[in-house]
């Protein structure tokens, strides 16, 4: 196990673990997820080879490991975790495709198409399901007290329960006037909420700089050296089986018997106590706040090819960006259905 809680793909199935709409099925979805899908990775393929031609160009004789300072780095928070890569992540794609479409519906209803009402998603789910999809585990926030006392070691969940009214809008009928107004109503939607997808290059170098940063720092001598203190912490809490280190944590003897890895699950009142004794301890053996550091450092300095890669990223604008995405989110997302 990890001592961030690593998510399990379990109930993450089919097309409603993503933010997609069902390719290929002529549905609403399929004109930022298909046709217009399609243009960006096309988009992306160019931009992608316009950044490594740039970057070729620029380290002529530069080793690829060569050592690139992340510049600006942000205020330390070990409470919001807070890393000096944070700034190049938008939010997921699911969030920013939905968010579109929901600017996209007055321009369809106003062009006579009263089916074009988008239903609730749980779009921060789908998100971590896209995630998943792509990391195989889900980066969180390190294991913390107030992790522990609300869902223990359970896994967060990645289930959109509005996939299935998602799936029923999606299939609605298509027709080609309908496609050319919805592709109308999305190009004046990009006014409102930039896509996000063409970050995906940057966003999948900063995820494996990310896991590295992260899996170097749990063996840093800094964070071995508190392993002894909070292993003693947590055997004098009388919890039971005790991992070597809190990277063992849950152990799998715990993960199979409190179903940690099943988010329709709740958290048993023992796994409640282990967890919150095992956060406790990991903040009073300077466990956490060394695992800060040491990521922290490492995520610092990347090599030379990734640096260049971030120095094409104007941080304020795609900060903005992702404001919008939220913003509309917050203002045009429908109530939740009862129940």
């Amino acid at each position: 196990m990890n001592d961030e809680i690593e998510e399990a793909g379990a109930g993450a199935s089919g097309p409603g673990a993503s933010g997609a709409g069902v390719e290929g099925a002529g549905v609403p979805g399929a004109g930022v997820e298909g046709a217009v899908r399609r243009r960006r990775r096309a988009q992306r393929l160019t931009t992608a080879a316009v950044v490594a031609i740039v970057a070729g160009v620029v380290a002529y004789g530069i080793p690829a490991n060569a050592a690139y300072a992340v510049p600006d780095l942000p205020e330390k928070d070990v409470d919001a975790w807070t890393m000096p890569l944070d700034r190049y992540v938008t939010v997921g794609e699911s969030s920013s495709n939905y968010a579109q479409l929901l600017v996209v519906q007055p321009c369809m209803i106003e062009g006579g198409y009263d089916e074009y009402v988008l239903p609730w998603r749980d779009v921060a789910a789908a998100d971590r399901a896209d995630e998943l999809s792509r990391n195989g585990s889900l980066r969180l926030r390190a294991f913390d007290l107030a992790t522990a006392e609300t869902r223990g070691y359970h896994a967060q969940s990645v289930i959109d329960p509005g996939f299935t009214a998602w799936a029923a809008f999606a299939a609605q009928g298509w027709t080609d006037a309908k496609s050319a107004r919805f592709d109308t109503c999305v190009q004046r939607a990009r006014k409102t909420v930039p896509s996000l997808s063409d970050a995906a290059n940057r966003t999948q170098s900063v995820v494996r700089l990310n896991n590295a940063a992260f899996e170097g720092a749990r063996d840093d001598p800094t964070v071995t050296a508190t392993w002894a203190d909070w292993r003693s912490c947590l055997q004098a809490a009388r919890v039971g089986d005790v991992a070597d280190d809190p990277s063992g944590m849950p152990t799998r003897d715990m993960v199979d018997r409190f179903q940690t890895l099943d988010a329709s699950t709740p958290p048993t009142d023992d796994e409640l106590e282990i967890a919150t004794a095992d956060a406790r301890c990991r903040e009073s053996s300077g466990y956490r706040s060394a695992l800060y550091e040491a990521e922290w450092q490492r995520q610092t300095t990347v090599t030379h090819d990734d640096g260049e890669l971030l120095a094409q990223v104007d941080t304020d604008e795609l900060a903005a960006d992702d404001a919008a995405v939220r913003r509309v989110l917050d203002e045009l997302t429908p109530e939740r259905p009862a129940g």
